[in-house]
């Protein structure tokens, strides 16, 4: 009786093993659509590799790329409007010009990558890591940087009103480099230089 138990017990847990690697991996015949239109929007891209893939102006709107390995990848003028980048890899990778509306970056990995001068209004950054990130003259108003890991990152002139760092890790002469307007921090409470600048 205690076999036929740890038996059924072992068989349970193969189950859920192999229905949870299916509800993670990704949309063979997406990522194939992808490296030969560049056009995928609503792709299931889930741990897909894209490492130094060139998608430069994709269409990946709504794209679900949670998990998905993307160093180095060439994201420039690409159309990421709503994609879900959740615990994604995207370390060194370009995303200058691109479109981010509605983007989610929640605890993915951000080291070093670009996003200068872009409209990252209302995004959800929250547990990211953006150690020498490239934030350079963005629009970070209202977006979720709980938690995040900001050192080294470049704001010089990056407009942070309303932006929540709550619990982030960031130096204050990071923050003196960015326009800050009822901005939420983690040591010195809430910021203000200039509100009627922007």
């Amino acid at each position: 009786m205690k076999n036929v138990k740890s038996a059924q017990c072992l068989v349970t847990l193969l189950l859920l093993v192999i229905s949870s690697a299916k509800a993670t991996a990704f949309d063979k015949e997406d990522l194939a659509r992808l490296e030969s239109t560049k056009q995928c929007p609503a792709c299931d891209l889930r741990g897909a590799d894209l490492y130094q893939m060139d998608l430069g102006e994709a269409n990946l709107i709504q794209a679900d790329l949670r998990g998905a390995q993307c160093i180095a990848t060439n994201f420039r003028g690409a159309n990421l409007t709503g994609a879900n980048f959740k615990n994604a890899n995207l370390m060194s990778a370009s995303l200058a010009g691109a479109t981010l509306s509605g983007a989610n970056f929640a605890k993915s990995n951000l080291r070093v990558a670009d996003f200068t001068r872009l409209n990252l209004s209302g995004i959800n950054f929250r547990g990211a890591n953006l150690y020498d990130t490239n934030l350079e003259g963005a629009d970070l108003t209202d977006a979720d940087l709980r938690d995040v890991y900001l050192y080294s990152a470049n704001l010089s002139g990056a407009n942070l009103t309303r932006a929540d760092l709550s619990n982030s890790k960031i130096y204050y002469h990071q923050l003196k480099a960015a326009h800050l307007c009822n901005t939420l921090t983690r040591f010195w409470g809430e910021l203000s230089q200039g509100c009627s600048a922007y």
